[in-house]
């Protein structure tokens, strides 16, 4: 009980906390299996939770349990070593919100603008959160995901559309350059987790090394959590917004 609630401090002070191993390397290259026959499932299909790399491959998945059910990713969302630390953070059960995958191949992968997750998901008491699985190493030079210390404190900043696939909002570039948090770049080995905060500034850089960085993101919310519904809406409009944009940029 000492180690979860030594885990829950840490995550309410800075915005998110370091889990080691977390899942063995058997455990994570049978998810990176599962991952790779569900990118070769629907590299076919358009969809706007699909996006696609350069060269026509996969990169990230949103919702991947609206397209798939996954025994190995179902197991892996109810890991009991998990649910014990998010159920001790929220001080309820925790459900499953949903399920997504994001690849940033070597030398080519994207940054993905700074944001705070609950602009997105609009849960009213805060209690939801995100597990960034590595399933690769993550670190700062092949893309992996950085965070603003202690950013999840001051609530929801201003954002904007981004223009760009997979991440529709961004905290606009004058309100970062302004931000007097300090950044935080984690060290990850496969089978280790980050969880974070649903308010928490994050981001990521390009990935300019040789290895491909590859991460499974769970988001779970309290059991009895309300979603802001006007926020929602907001958000869906702002949504339709950025894929019209890309649509026509596309074209």
């Amino acid at each position: 009980m000492r180690k979860l609630n030594l885990i829950k401090k840490n995550f309410e002070k800075n915005g998110y906390v370091k889990v080691n191993k977390i899942l063995n390397s058997s455990e994570v290259n049978k998810i990176l299996n599962e991952i790779n026959n569900i990118k070769n499932k629907f590299l076919n299909i358009k969809n706007p939770n699909l996006h696609l790399t350069k060269d026509k491959k996969i990169n990230t998945i949103h919702d991947i349990n609206k397209f798939v059910h996954s025994k190995i990713l179902e197991k892996f969302s109810k890991n009991k070593k998990l649910i014990k630390i998010i159920e001790n953070i929220f001080e309820k059960k925790p459900l499953v919100r949903n399920m997504e995958f994001f690849l940033k191949p070597k030398k080519t992968g994207k940054k993905s603008p700074i944001h705070q997750d609950n602009y997105y998901w609009n849960i009213k008491n805060k209690k939801a959160l995100n597990v960034w699985l590595a399933c690769t190493v993550s670190n700062k030079n092949n893309g992996g995901v950085f965070y603003f210390n202690k950013s999840h404190k001051d609530g929801i900043l201003k954002h904007e559309l981004s223009f760009q696939a997979g991440s529709s909002q961004k905290i606009p570039d004058k309100i970062v350059r302004k931000m007097k948090y300090k950044k935080f770049f984690p060290n990850l080995s496969p089978g280790d987790c980050i969880i974070h905060h649903c308010e928490v500034a994050h981001g990521s850089n390009k990935n300019i090394s040789n290895l491909d960085r590859v991460g499974l993101v769970i988001s779970y919310k309290a059991r009895g959590a309300k979603v802001d519904k006007d926020g929602w809406s907001r958000y869906q409009k702002d949504l339709k917004m950025n894929l019209k944009f890309l649509k026509k940029a596309h074209k």
